[in-house]
């Protein structure tokens, strides 16, 4: 795997609380995907400034849940919206989504270990 995922952070929110984490993790499972089809059609339209907020959310969303890998990819992309860097963010959307893939295959493993 070529993300980091830091599961201390996921026990840390959750207290060790294993209903609250899989809560977390489904509604993750839920709503992140939505925000990276979101963000693939701003880098797509060119809209920097909308990619770079898609591009928060999501990183906010995956370092909340211990997923600092993709975290750190998604600040790449979330910068170079604010700086109107059409270019970069295209070029790391296709790392991005490797590492996504990588992060969902990773949730839905401790959702179902947590079964």
């Amino acid at each position: 795997m070529a993300t980091e995922f830091d599961y201390g952070q996921l026990d840390a929110i959750t207290g060790g609380d294993a209903e609250f984490e899989v809560e977390i993790l489904q509604e993750y499972l839920s709503s992140v995907p939505k925000e990276f089809e979101k963000l693939q059609a701003a880098v797509a339209a060119g809209d920097t400034t909308a990619a770079g907020a898609f591009a928060h959310a999501l990183k906010g969303a995956s370092a909340t849940i211990g997923a600092k890998g993709f975290a750190a990819t998604a600040l790449i992309v979330e910068q170079a919206g604010k700086k109107g860097d059409a270019a970069l963010a295209s070029a790391t959307l296709g790392r991005m989504a490797a590492e996504f893939g990588e992060v969902l295959d990773l949730v839905r493993a401790r959702l179902a270990k947590a079964a």
